[in-house]
């Protein structure tokens, strides 16, 4: 009686045991299956960083922010470039063409200590290319390669096109490609002077000019309204603009033009009419010059058209 009982408190002890076995067995697979580290998962920290933010104003440069989250930048190079120098176009000195260009950083010695991949080192925090005085007026691709201090690598690239150096202005943009303006004047017999585009050398936004309503002294017109913008557009935060045709969203733009349509010139001496509505100015576009009825203009005033891109006055019409 007493082997009996003995016997079945041993099963039971063994059963006991098996479970606490079982559960350890759990506990530990739920731990591995927690550490295991995921598959095919791509880890970029640690990586050197370029990109491109474009032209700023209103120091000209193209500018490429670098940086890198657990070490720094240790060389960079700058490749594509079509160089310019002093004189023009390197074209004409092959010698110098190739040579290194290092923007506003600093050029690596060649007994430096640096072990570097590429011949620049950083002197910002961003890369600066001077693209009015460095660089040809010509399309080109600006290709820029980084290595940080653990010898990972990135790239950037940036597409210049020559229409991007316009803003450079001192003469790197030539006549010929100014969007250069030709007026035909009449005037009506409510003595409102209509003054028709008939060609334009190249198109471009109708928001890339300004117009200046000025009389037979040369002296711009500032009783209201006599200068400013042609296209509606706001600017910091102010409606601008003369065009009666302007069909965009804007509820408060949509108003003006309106305003601009019905006055008769004593508000707005000057309107504007997109009679193609393609946005540009073109030839068959018109402005309407308002006097001496109800505006202020008269014969010997005359109208300029400036591209503001570069300031240049493209065309002008004489109120006769």
């Amino acid at each position: 009686m007493n082997k009996a009982f003995l016997f079945v408190i041993m099963l039971v002890s063994v059963s006991f045991v098996g479970c606490i076995e079982d559960s350890s067995d759990e506990l530990t697979q739920e731990s591995e299956d927690e550490t295991q580290e995921p598959v095919g998962v791509e880890d970029n920290a640690g990586m050197p960083v370029v990109e491109f933010i474009g032209i700023t104003y209103p120091e000209i440069y193209l500018t490429a922010p670098i940086y890198d989250s657990d070490g720094y930048i240790k060389s960079y190079s700058i490749s594509g470039l079509e160089r310019e120098s002093e004189y023009g176009s390197m074209d004409h000195e092959e010698e110098n063409y190739n040579e290194t260009y290092c923007a506003y950083g600093l050029l690596l010695a060649e007994n430096s200590t640096i072990d570097a991949k590429y011949n620049c080192y950083p002197f910002y925090h961003s890369l600066f290319i001077d693209i009015c005085y460095d660089i040809a007026p010509v399309n080109q691709t600006i290709t820029v390669n980084v290595e940080d201090n653990d010898g990972n690598t990135a790239s950037a690239e940036y597409v210049l096109n020559k229409e991007d150096f316009v803003v450079c202005g001192n003469g790197l943009m030539e006549v010929d490609d100014l969007p250069i303006a030709t007026f035909f004047t009449s005037q009506d017999s409510t003595n409102v002077y209509h003054v028709e585009v008939i060609k334009v050398s190249r198109q471009a936004p109708l928001e890339d000019f300004s117009f200046f309503l000025k009389d037979g002294s040369g002296s711009t017109y500032v009783g209201g309204n006599g200068f400013g913008e042609v296209a509606m557009q706001f600017q910091e935060g102010e409606e601008m603009g003369i065009d009666m045709t302007y069909n965009g969203d804007d509820e408060g733009l949509k108003s003006r033009a309106t305003n601009v349509s019905d006055d008769n010139g004593s508000q707005f001496p000057v309107h504007f009419s997109d009679n193609d509505r393609d946005g540009m100015l073109s030839a068959g576009d018109q402005f309407l010059v308002y006097g001496p009825d109800a505006g202020p203009a008269e014969d010997g005033w005359k109208l300029d058209i400036q591209f503001d891109v570069t300031g240049d006055i493209i065309g002008s019409a004489k109120l006769l």
